[in-house]
């Protein structure tokens, strides 16, 4: 009963949606052309948040965590093909972070338990969920959606946000 409790509120994140503006978000074959994914990108995004702590302590980084919904959210995949796999943002995260996406399947029931568990500690309302924190879990700073910018200005905005 209390797995089905704790689960509820992500499925009710699902139902709505990726996120608040989902329905202002849509890519259509006029859209920008995707540019082709940095070949580092692979190598750099992991998956488990443990080990990206872990490293993150040991290389004096910070941990950038992409709660996403890769294959049914079209904001979590745009912010990953105009983004999150481009040069621009590789080059700055390379330096500064450890990557972690925490991919979900569109049926939270059907998600790893660990997955939940972050969703529900670190309060995830929506995809795509951007949270940068420190080693040892403390927040830093938050991003909730998509706002369809490219690599380089989603890069300044974040270096801004995080003065580093």
């Amino acid at each position: 009963m209390k797995i089905l409790l704790a689960l509820a509120p992500l499925t009710m994140i699902i139902g709505i949606g990726c996120n608040q503006n989902q329905d202002s978000f849509r890519v259509s074959s006029e859209s920008v052309e995707v540019p082709p994914p940095d070949p580092r990108a692979k190598k750099m995004w992991k998956a488990n948040l443990p080990e990206a702590k872990t490293r993150a302590a040991k290389n004096g980084k910070l941990v950038f965590v992409d709660f996403t919904g890769s294959s049914w959210c079209p904001p979590c995949i745009a912010l990953h093909e105009h983004v999150l796999t481009q040069k621009e943002f590789l080059d700055y995260a390379e330096q500064n972070f450890e990557l972690v996406a925490l991919d979900f399947p569109r049926d939270t029931s059907k998600a790893p338990k660990t997955l939940n568990e972050a969703a529900l500690k670190y309060k995830v309302e929506g995809f795509p969920t951007i949270i940068v924190m420190e080693a040892n879990g403390r927040e830093l700073h938050r991003l909730v959606g998509f706002n369809y910018k490219n690599a380089k200005a989603y890069t300044a905005d974040l270096k801004k946000a995080l003065g580093r």
